[in-house]
This record gives structure tokens, C-alpha cells and sequence, in this order.
């Protein structure tokens, strides 16, 4: 008979909507242990109330935790109702929060998953109980063949509960890749494995799976949530021969500095709608220092070749990087006003734990730094933001001031994506 788990998503309040969709981590993980014979559901306590979650949780052998930073604080308290309903089960974290600080999670939790989620959770389940006992910390190898995982079995959750929107109908995300070839100093996704090799999903599996969300879920509404989708040129053609007779919808994400009129031009005829860039600054010396593998003048091609294939562009933006300037702040004010994309978000930037900035702040210029996880929210409801570091040049009233600066200038020619109406249902986290 195999081991219960429980998979808890944790709610996250402070965003506008928590429960745009099912954690697909979650979900993956949740499926490839059911397929190796346990007994796994995943739990969404996304936009609900502490009162109600003994009632949600259900008796259990494990409980597994996906923890981000902002939301760590709320994942111990939930585990702590967890424990009160199952006291002997096995407490076991994993994302990216523990993953960058596996030793001080373990004053809460029983276990902590490093990186990719599904070979070291299973070893765990299959361990518990028996003579020899498992590591504390456990990181296997990221899977190699992303083609032989299981498909994430939607039937797990209530489909009907979830808001996310594209194109204005019900949307689910997939993932076509994992892993990323660059190392951009604000980016923590290091830590779940992301620079380890860069493993791509075959053209026939990822279309595989948007068949089957089609005919056994009924969505064609889709996003690919990697941020290399269009790395591959000659894997984005085949996947758009494959994709152009199935009349799909989708969104994705691009790479600035590998985009051209081909890869705009693949990406509209096999369904996408919607691209989004992380231009994150329009200076030169900001992009450097970020280690972004793009230019401004990439950026401007790259948003020109989206528009003119009849993409919806979105522009992410990061403030406040140390080194941020009142110049370097108009520079991308400049260039967002002459590229004009259809979207933007602007958030603050943020030493997450696992980044270069939070282990070695010295290095950076940062005198402080907030304790308080719970603040590490890029955006909230509202366009609200936290401000979690100082330096000698920077602090939280300057950092507001330049975030506000940027809305101001963009905001008369540029929708807030929060708020954009052709795929509302999308928060401003989206």
C-alpha cells in the first residue's frame, strides 16, 4: 500500500488574486507519485482563510510545502495546523525559498527538497519507515528527460475554482523547458536547478499535452511558462507545424535578444496572441550589471518584430537594482515610450534569498536588508510593492519615488498589465 501526501499549496493574500491556477509543480509532483503507486493529492489553500484550513487538510503520512519568499512566513503556520492534524507525518519543504536556505528550514521542517522536486521526493516517501533513513536534505539530479514525466493530471483539483483568463476564456499553463543558460544577478531560479542543464521538451510532447488539456479539459486557452521557449529556432518551427491545425490560443515569453520577425511571425501562426519580455531596464549600464544577455537596441527590435506579427507585447521592468540612477531610471522610460509595448509591469527589485545581492550584500553596496520575509511581494493588489534593502545611494523613499516616476510617465500610453481587458482575469503578477 503506498504512502499518503499531502502537497499543500500555500495561500499567498497579499496579491490581488492568489488563485489564478493550479500550482503545476504541485502538480507534477503530485502525479509521478501516484504514478509510482502512492497515494498523492495536492491541497489549494490559495484564497482561503486560516480558520478554515484544519477542515482542508486531510490525515496524511506526508505533508510537502512549495515555498516561495514571500509566502514562508505563512507556509510555517500552515504547517504548524498540518502537524496538529497528523502529529507523527512527515513535514517536508521544498521550492525555491528552502532550496537557497535548506539549514534554517530545517528548524521547521522534518525535510527539505533542493531544486526539482520529483525524484528526491520520491526516494523521501519510499524511505520513510524503513531501516536505513533518508538525508534531511535531499537534492537528486533534475530530471533528464522531460518527455518520460508523467503528465500533470488536472483531475486533482477543481478546475471550475481557478480565474485565470487569456484571450478572455479559462487558461492553463504548460512547460516546454527547464532550466536557463544565464545567471541575471536578481534571479533565484539557480536554486530549483534552472542553470543546471537547460533540458527542452520534445515538439511532440508539448503538443501532446496541449491536445490532451484540449479534448480531456476543454481548454485551449494556454500559456508556456518557460522563459526560453523561443531559444530553439528550428524546435519553435517544428512546434509550430505542429501546433497551426489544432487552433489553439497561448502566451509566452520571449528572449529579447533572439527574437526577429521569423520567430514573431512561427510563434502568431501557431496560435500565441500574447508575448512578454523581461526587458527589466532601458540602460545600458543597468542591463550589465544585471548580467542580462540583451541590449536596448535588441529590445527595440525585438518589441517591433512582435507588434508588427500581431503579438500583445508585455514589457517587465525591474527598479532599483543597486547602481539605479535617476538617469538610468529615464533611460527606461525612454525607451518604453518609444517602443511602445501594449503591457508593462514595474516592480522593485529584491535580494532574494539564493541571489548574489542577498549572500554577499557587501559586494552590491547594500547596507540593509529586511528580515521580514513577508515584504519580499514584488507586486501586490494595487500596484503595491515592498522595499527591502538600502545603500548608500538608495532607500525605500528614493526606490518609490523612481517606481512612481516610471508609472506616472508610462502609464497614459501604456495599460498597467494588471489591467489589460483582452486577458483579464490576469493579476498583476501574471
Amino acid at each position: 500500500m503506498g504512502v499518503k501526501v499531502a502537497l499543500i499549496q500555500v495561500p499567498c493574500p497579499q496579491v490581488a488574486n492568489d488563485r489564478l491556477e493550479p500550482n503545476q509543480g504541485l502538480l507534477y509532483l503530485a502525479t509521478y507519485l501516484n504514478y509510482h503507486g502512492h497515494e498523492a493529492t495536492l491541497v489549494d489553500l490559495s484564497s482561503t482563510t486560516e480558520d478554515t484550513w484544519v477542515r482542508l487538510i486531510p490525515p496524511a503520512d506526508v505533508y510537502g510545502f512549495h515555498t516561495y519568499t514571500a509566502t514562508y512566513d505563512t507556509a510555517l503556520e500552515v504547517a504548524r495546523v498540518a502537524r496538529g492534524v497528523n502529529p507523527r507525518a512527515a513535514l517536508v519543504a521544498g521550492g525555491p525559498h528552502v532550496s537557497a536556505l535548506p539549514q534554517e528550514a530545517l528548524t521547521h521542517f522534518d525535510y527539505v527538497v533542493v531544486g526539482e522536486g520529483e525524484t528526491s521526493l520520491l526516494r523521501l516517501v519510499e524511505a520513510l519507515g524503513k531501516e536505513d533513513a533518508p538525508p534531511r536534505v535531499l537534492r537528486e539530479p533534475p530530471v533528464a528527460d522531460l518527455d518520460s514525466l508523467p503528465l500533470p493530471n488536472y483531475r486533482l483539483v477543481d478546475l471550475d475554482s481557478y480565474r485565470r483568463q487569456v484571450a478572455g476564456k479559462r487558461s492553463l499553463s504548460m512547460i516546454s523547458s527547464r532550466g536557463c543558460p544565464y545567471r541575471c544577478t536578481f534571479c533565484a531560479g539557480h536554486m530549483m536547478g534552472a542553470n543546471e542543464r537547460v533540458r527542452f521538451r520534445s515538439p511532440e510532447g508539448l503538443v501532446r499535452e496541449a491536445v490532451y488539456l484540449a479534448t480531456e479539459m476543454g481548454v485551449t486557452n494556454l500559456k508556456v511558462n518557460d522563459d526560453i521557449f523561443t531559444a530553439q529556432l528550428p524546435r519553435l518551427r517544428r512546434i509550430n507545424e505542429l501546433l497551426k491545425p489544432l487552433n489553439l490560443n497561448y502566451r509566452c515569453y520571449g528572449e529579447a535578444h533572439r527574437c526577429s520577425s521569423e520567430v514573431t511571425d512561427l510563434l502568431a501562426q501557431s496560435g500565441c496572441r500574447h508575448i512578454s519580455f523581461g526587458v527589466e531596464s532601458g540602460s545600458r549600464k543597468m542591463l550589465r550589471l544585471m548580467k542580462k544577455p540583451h541590449t536596448p537596441a535588441q529590445v527595440r527590435a525585438a518589441i517591433a518584430c512582435a507588434k508588427a506579427s500581431g503579438l500583445t507585447v508585455r514589457a517587465y521592468l525591474i527598479v532599483g537594482f543597486p547602481g539605479e540612477t535617476w538617469e538610468t531610471v529615464r533611460e527606461t522610460v525612454e525607451l518604453m515610450l518609444e517602443c511602445c509595448p501594449h503591457e508593462y509591469i514595474v516592480s522593485a527589485f529584491m535580494p532574494y534569498p539564493g541571489t548574489p545581492p542577498y549572500h554577499h550584500p557587501e559586494q552590491f553596496g547594500i547596507t540593509e536588508l529586511d528580515t521580514d520575509f513577508s515584504h519580499y511581494l514584488q507586486v501586490k493588489g494595487n500596484r503595491e510593492t515592498g522595499y527591502v534593502f538600502a545603500t548608500r545611494e538608495l532607500n525605500g523613499d528614493i526606490l518609490a519615488a523612481m517606481r512612481d516616476c516610471i508609472i506616472k510617465e508610462l502609464s497614459p500610453c501604456i495599460t498597467w498589465s494588471g489591467e489589460a481587458k483582452a486577458y483579464s482575469g490576469i493579476s498583476s503578477t501574471g
